[in-house]
């Protein structure tokens, strides 16, 4: 079995301060934990160390035998529960090296708000990364993409998809140089009926439950409906911004 390291009480310590977003920005570090993000995040050499729980260190030794050069710390479950923030563990985590990518040259730029909510957080990034989104704009208030929440529920798309939050969205919508697209309930053009769009796309979604704001809603170039076709009245985010990707992409 491959050599694992014992943490000292300070690491441990720091590890288990990276619930906290203050942290994970002074640090430059961040919290990943389940199997597919874990080798996502070592796929993306993002990983500056492995965690690993002593009753399932056998299960993870061909994974850490891969990564001779990694360092790798065998825990109790005392240890491993007061750094982990899942209920139910798979016995592996990672402490992560936060990083920047590139916009993809091509694709839908995709603008939220805000989405306070790191499980929405991370499926949007799911769902921007399966799409192609060129990149993914968040508005101040959003989830921490760095959340372990976010990084979870994205699985594993945090490390291919282009994010970055952005202070000012109502400057980033007026310089945008192509088609500015508002996703709104009611009054747009239904999606079906909207043609000879602008490139490049920018597709611009509201709050989770408030909706865009007006003084955004009025930057953009064209407003954009779903038109249900059942009883429901609407989306949530999530699945409306999937619905708009497939659409635009």
């Amino acid at each position: 079995m491959t050599d694992l390291l014992t943490p000292t009480r300070k690491q441990v310590a720091d590890w288990a301060r990276l619930s906290q977003k203050k942290y994970r920005r002074e640090s430059g570090q961040f919290l990943i934990e389940g199997e597919v993000c874990v080798r996502e995040a070592l796929h993306a050499k993002s990983v500056d160390c492995l965690l690993v729980l002593n009753s399932e260190a056998e299960r993870w030794e061909a994974l850490t035998r891969k990564h001779p050069k990694l360092l790798c710390y065998r825990v109790g479950p005392e240890i491993f529960d007061r750094v982990s923030q899942v209920e139910t563990t798979q016995g592996i985590a990672a402490i992560g090296k936060q990083f920047k990518l590139h916009p993809r040259k091509s694709g839908l730029t995709l603008l939220c708000e805000q989405v306070s909510d790191p499980g929405n957080c991370g499926a949007l990034l799911r769902v921007a990364d399966f799409f192609g989104v060129s990149e993914l704009v968040l508005g101040a208030g959003s989830a921490d993409v760095w959340n372990e929440k976010v990084v979870r529920g994205s699985m594993g798309s945090l490390f291919h998809q282009p994010a970055r939050e952005v202070a000012d969205l109502e400057s980033f919508i007026h310089k945008w140089k192509g088609d500015s697209l508002a996703l709104v309930a009611h009054g747009g053009t239904e999606l079906a009926q909207a043609t000879n769009l602008k490139q490049p796309k920018l597709l611009v979604l509201g709050h989770e439950s408030r909706g865009l704001h007006p003084d955004l809603e009025a930057l953009c170039t064209q407003k954009l409906t779903l038109k249900p076709q059942g009883d429901a009245e609407s989306l949530n985010l999530v699945t409306a911004a999937a619905v708009f990707c497939y659409a635009l992409s």
